[in-house]
């Protein structure tokens, strides 16, 4: 293998296994005193946020018959998390449906049939009626035979067509009685088991683990500050070490702050906007089991 080929893998993989100058300079200035930057607190939270899950089946189909999920599954977009009390109703009703649908297209199938031959006997009477073959009552009786055969052909057209939109609204039900994941993801706690109605609370709550995110309470006469792509320093008590995040999105809303410092003193009415920071990658594996955790937020300036 020539030399210069064997040098170009072994700078690569050192590239690959060591911190580049950008991130060792970020944690020095973490650790650096003399850079305050803007203070916070903040809390942990998926990208994805928590999602609650819930149902859309009524009142009378809050009960859970089967939970599929235990907490901490990984599931993915789609996949069904619970099947409620009545799906076994609900499917019954789908399949009546069909059924009556079937049923009405074979009526159809015969009347249009009928329909054709009263339409040739109408048309035969009225070709005879000129030459006095046939009486006046005869072809006009084959005339109201045709006419009601085509009436009824319209009418059972419009009763398949609102009997294949009951289907639908049945099959709309039917797929609210199975409860599926909205998003790729874990199962984070679980409210609702087998046999136990699905309260306030909803189902489950689930969210993507894979991305981290640092929501801090910036104080509103600090917002000037923050800026997109600013370095945070994120640390708290019992972690391994301080971890890097950049701020990605700013709130648009002030309000008073939800994360009290264990200060006595400190001010408990805070006027606070709300500072999304992406957390790296390297801290998902420390930190995806602390959902919600309060840390401490430096943004650089």
């Amino acid at each position: 293998m020539p030399v210069k080929i064997i040098l170009s893998a072994v700078a690569l993989i050192v590239l690959l296994t060591q911190p580049n100058d950008r991130v060792l300079a970020e944690e020095s200035r973490c650790q650096s005193t003399t850079h305050q930057g803007v203070g916070a607190l903040g809390r942990i939270e998926p990208r994805s946020r928590v999602i609650k899950v819930s149902h859309n089946a009524g009142l009378q189909s809050a009960r859970v018959e089967q939970l599929l999920v235990n907490e901490s599954d990984h599931v993915n977009a789609g996949d069904t998390l619970a099947i409620l009390s009545d799906h076994s109703k609900k499917k019954a009703e789908v399949e009546a449906a069909i059924a009556r649908v079937k049923v009405l297209e074979a009526q159809r199938a015969a009347e249009q049939i009928l329909h054709a031959y009263n339409k040739k006997e109408h048309l035969r009477h009225q070709s005879l009626q000129p030459d006095a073959a046939v009486s006046a009552s005869q072809a006009e009786a084959k005339k109201m035979a045709y006419e009601q055969s085509g009436a009824n052909l319209n009418r059972l057209t419009a009763e398949i067509q609102q009997a294949q939109a009951e289907i639908k609204v049945a099959q709309a039900e039917l797929d609210n009685t199975l409860l599926r994941a909205p998003i790729h993801g874990t199962i984070l706690s679980i409210h609702s088991r087998a046999s136990e109605r699905i309260g306030d609370n909803g189902l489950l709550e689930i969210a993507d683990l894979t991305q981290l995110e640092v929501v801090a309470e910036v104080y509103e006469t600090d917002l000037h500050r923050v800026k997109v792509g600013q370095v945070g320093c994120i640390s708290g008590a019992g972690f391994k070490h301080t971890y890097l995040a950049e701020v990605r999105e700013l709130g648009h809303l002030v309000r008073k702050n939800d994360i009290n410092d264990t200060d006595p003193l400190s001010d408990r009415d805070n006027r606070i906007i709300e500072v999304r920071l992406t957390l790296e990658g390297s801290a998902v594996d420390d930190l995806q089991h602390q959902i919600f955790r309060q840390v401490k937020v430096r943004i650089l300036p």
